[in-house]
């Protein structure tokens, strides 16, 4: 490593990095705009001026710019010489000359990386009396606030908007000094990145809409280390919270980034920043709820649906305690179905107070069987689950069935990074250092191969070297064959069309040849045989270069891979609940049925729900959010959301990591497994599983149990602190150093001060007392530190530039049993029905960003942006039935219609008809897809003729 001296002092540093880089790992307080750790240098700012000296004889030196720099052994710098000090001030002043000085109603004030940077230059005093330079601020949408005055002109938000991320709809535009960064006319900004625009920009230009709403400062905001829950990449968040000064509740006010080096870096998608928002929505459950028992004069709920009335919480857990005190005693069958989207200790609590065999996972077949086919793909030695560094680091890329871009779009834009990998072998061919951004993206040629099959492909099309837009059946055999291809078979045997056979030869040679190569793939398309081709052609380059083959299979849901752990394989799906009560038929032992977070309309069709309902005598639900599983329950425990509970979730790749409570839930809100273990404690008799959950009394009393109960679970015994670990005899502070008006925000309850809220499982206080160093803990979500009040702050934390944090491990892997796949025969199908057979298509499932995940629809800001309901149809299909874009078209699925608008693609497989999968209007219709329906005009757009059958 060279060694360099920065005013007197010797420091040996990374010779990949530049100057202004080095400084900064070294804890050296540089100034710097345009600079990211992320995106390396371009120059434009000129405020990182150090000098630079010839020799030790040299008393002058000259200026140079650090973020420009490439570090030398041997070379002596000055950050504090007075003529570069002097340089950095004029710097600031300069570009502090337009700027509208609103620090006070700025909402980036004091997270400002500007107002750091002008302490640190100096610059305390404006000389300019001038009339100041003004713009048009833009609408760009419910995410974003533009407020132009406020730019510098570091041009970090086009370069991450436009050269990171790969949006199009944001340019810097004008002329001479009149530079303006902005849309071409006002509109949303259409990347699903477009949130990080917050974070990226050093000053208030882009603020985060959702948030000033219910705006209060940085300082104010608690704060604990959370994972989002809106899709199953794990990525770190530091949602903040804070009580409002006129009385009203406590909620959380908007999410940020948390730095995670493996998962998501620097960067969150929108779904993750904005989708928090649910928790604050009409919808959410904050009190027990019960079925109204007495006769209604009337109502406009459907058959089956119940009307709900408050009842006291511990008339709910008496009630709940009766009924498992009739279990014990045999009069009554309880029976369990979990979920994906909650924590392990809720489905552990769960399974453990019905009993294995009476716990269900609450998915559908299907759903479980692509899950337990992932885990067993995943436990092959053979196999490695890439981290995100890693698939950014890839030089070719194989995606098979899964849109990434709209169900793991972290991964989306690690991809979009690895396809710059050629370019950047290429500069350093050139000895061009990648720091070099400007020059590195100048360099021509094409981007490292990405090879896409699937049904759809959105957001990273512009950097696809070659496609295959098809139906399932045929993408597997597509798969299939490039494994064969890998491991020498004949392309002449292959069952493929020959554009098919070209492409498969094309990508087995370019993964063949690759040093780093990978495959994506997932649940996405719904389709076990594109998940096992995947696997087969992991494992069959594993044999090729004794090196195991990386592969990243995309779980649906932020634990859906934790939740088949706690199942058999085989073992659980709902239609196996509905075939067991329908066997059962003759048993009339009454039958308690306990959801815990899950909207089972979204999970089972309408037959196997209505023998599921049908067969209970009670329904008792566990959830946060109102739903229409919730119309069919008895009664109704509020259940804390991710923000307001601690728990353990698993993500795609089978890390544990820990969340933890930003705030108590609001009036009874609880987690799912305090409600359980309270209706045990209550219970008159109780067997040794009953009393188990009855002695729970800490979050990690649940993860002990999981680690001795499953083997691949032993490491939650060592993930994270528990409630009794302490630093120097203290807990960890949610709140900063600086939190304000603790007194005054509950003046109007009560003059006199009221004592924080005790977490009884997390050493953590609801408080500003206690550890504040991020460097300590990874408990610390409050990223400080001295003259860096803004994110910028994260490089004091980590274990140099882009390093892995301090103090945080990350998560754990779970010590799953390995086990080598088998070699998988996929077959030939035939091709799919034509689109005028019968009146007959196939639907395929289509993801969106905002709509296809169930919380994060909740959130106000993303269900405006949310799709209308549409169908897609291929082109020559719509030509040959005749139907023009923007037709209404009436879609029967199992007696149920839906009425969607046509739109029109020419990648959509013949003969199916995409359908997006999840959205609010379309829910009911996920657990049929992949799956047959029927179309029907009802309204054409050229002459709104209605009723003709296609």
């Amino acid at each position: 490593m060279p060694t360099i001296t920065v005013d007197g002092e010797q420091y040996q540093v990374d010779e990949d990095q530049n100057l202004l880089s080095a400084c900064l790992a070294q804890g050296i307080n540089l100034p710097y705009f345009c600079w990211h750790p992320a995106m390396g240098s371009v120059g434009a700012c000129r405020q990182c001026a150090v000098i630079e000296y010839k020799d030790a004889g040299d008393q002058r030196g000259r200026l140079v710019m650090s973020c420009m720099t490439p570090v030398k052994d041997g070379g002596i710098y000055s950050v504090n010489a007075e003529n570069a000090q002097e340089f950095r001030g004029g710097i600031i002043e300069d570009l502090m000359t337009n700027h509208p000085h609103d620090c006070p109603v700025c909402e980036e004030g004091g997270e400002c990386h500007l107002q750091d940077m002008t302490e640190m230059s100096g610059h305390t005093n404006r000389r300019y009396r001038g009339t100041k330079r003004t713009h048009h601020n833009q609408y760009l949408g419910p995410f974003i606030n533009h407020e132009m005055n406020r730019c510098i002109a570091c041009y970090r938000c086009t370069r991450f908007y436009r050269d990171y991320a790969g949006g199009d709809d944001l340019q810097p535009l004008g002329r001479n000094n009149q530079v303006y960064f902005g849309r071409q006319q006002d509109g949303i900004l259409e990347n699903g990145f477009s949130g990080n625009l917050v974070e990226v920009c050093p000053t208030g230009v882009f603020t985060d809409k959702t948030f000033s709403e219910h705006f209060v400062r940085k300082w104010d905001l608690q704060t604990a280390p959370s994972i989002c829950e809106h899709c199953a990449v794990g990525c770190n968040t530091a949602p903040g919270a804070r009580e409002a000064g006129n009385g009203q509740d406590v909620i959380l006010r908007r999410v940020v980034n948390l730095y995670n080096r493996d998962i998501n870096g620097y960067f969150l998608c929108d779904r993750g920043r904005f989708g928090y928002d649910y928790v604050n929505s009409d919808a959410r459950i904050k009190s027990v709820l019960a079925a109204r028992s007495e006769q209604m004069i009337g109502s406009t709920a459907e058959a089956g649906d119940k009307v709900h009335v408050e009842i006291p919480p511990e008339t709910a857990v008496r009630q709940l305690a009766q009924q498992l005190d009739a279990v014990q005693k045999g009069q009554r069958r309880l029976l369990g179905i979990g979920s994906p989207r909650t924590s392990l200790e809720n489905n552990f609590a769960l399974r453990s107070l019905v009993t294995p065999e009476n716990f269900y996972s609450g998915l559908n077949g299907r759903e479980q069987e692509l899950l337990q086919l992932i885990d067993s793909i995943q436990r092959d030695d053979r196999v490695h689950s890439p981290s995100t560094p890693e698939i950014e680091h890839a030089d070719a890329v194989l995606i098979l069935g899964e849109d990434i871009d709209n169900t793991a779009p972290r991964i989306a834009l690690a991809v979009r990074q690895a396809a710059r990998n050629r370019q950047k072998t290429h500069a350093q061919s050139l000895n061009i250092p990648l720091w070099q951004d400007a020059s590195v993206r100048q360099l021509r040629g094409e981007h490292s191969p990405i090879i896409f099959a699937g049904t759809e492909l959105t957001g990273l099309a512009d950097i696809a070297s070659a496609t295959l837009f098809d139906t399932p059946e045929k993408v597997a055999l597509f798969a299939d064959a490039v494994s064969q291809l890998i491991r020498g078979a004949d392309p002449a045997s292959l069952s493929l069309t020959t554009a098919e056979r070209e492409l498969a030869v094309r990508t087995a040679d370019i993964l063949a040849a690759a040093e780093r190569p990978l495959i994506i793939s997932g649940c996405a398309s719904r389709y076990g045989d594109i998940i096992r081709g995947a696997g087969s052609i992991a494992a069959a380059l594993a044999d090729k270069s004794a090196a195991p083959g990386h592969l990243y299979l995309a779980c649906p849901e932020a634990n859906s891979l934790g939740l088949v752990q706690l199942q058999e394989p085989g073992h659980g799906s709902l239609e196996q609940l509905a075939s067991r009560l329908q066997s059962n038929a003759d048993d009339k032992t009454p039958i308690s049925l306990l959801i815990v977070e899950n909207d089972l309309y979204r999970r089972a069709d309408h037959e196997t729900l209505e023998t599921i309902f049908s067969r209970a005598d009670e329904v008792i639900l566990l959830d946060s959010l109102l739903n229409d599983t919730a119309r069919r329950a008895d009664l109704i425990y509020p259940a804390a959301a991710t923000a307001e509970s601690q728990g353990t979730f698993i993500n795609s790749n089978g890390l544990a990591q820990r969340y933890y409570a930003v705030y108590e839930g609001l009036g009874y809100i609880q987690e799912s497994w305090r409600w359980l273990a309270d209706a045990a404690r209550f219970c008159t008799q109780k067997s040794t599983a009953l009393a188990a959950v009855a002695s729970w009394q800490h979050s990690t009393d649940l993860s002990d149990a999981l680690a001795g109960e499953f083997s691949q679970f032993a490491p939650l015994a060592t993930l994270g602190p528990d409630e009794d670990y302490r630093i120097d005899g203290l807990k960890v502070a949610r709140q900063s150093h600086r939190s304000s008006g603790r007194t005054a925000v509950r003046a109007k309850a009560r003059v006199a001060e009221f004592p924080p809220h005790q977490d009884p499982d997390a050493p953590m206080t609801f408080s500003m007392e206690g550890i504040h160093n991020a460097g300590l803990t990874p408990l610390q979500a409050n990223i400080w530190s001295p003259g860096w009040n803004s994110n910028q702050s994260i490089l004091k934390f980590q274990q140099g530039i882009g390093g892995a944090r301090k103090g945080a491990n990350g998560g754990i892997q779970l010590q799953r049993q390995a086990q080598r796949i088998p070699a998988w025969t996929i077959p030939s199908h035939e091709a799919t029905t034509a689109a005028t057979s019968d009146n007959q298509l196939r639907m395929l499932p289509l993801y969106r960003l905002f709509g296809s995940d169930e919380l994060s629809a909740n959130a106000a800001a993303i269900a405006s942006v949310i799709d209308k309901p549409f169908v897609r149809l291929n082109k020559e299909d719509a030509a040959e039935l005749g139907l023009q874009e923007g037709d209404w078209l009436e879609l029967e699925v199992d007696s149920a219609r839906y009425r969607l608008e046509a739109t029109l693609s020419a990648t959509q497989p013949a003969g199916t008809v995409g359908v997006p999968c999840g959205i609010p209007q379309l829910a009911s219709l996920m657990p049929e897809l992949p799956g047959p329906a029927a179309l029907k005009r009802v309204e054409s757009q050229a002459t709104s003729a209605s009723g003709e059958t296609l």
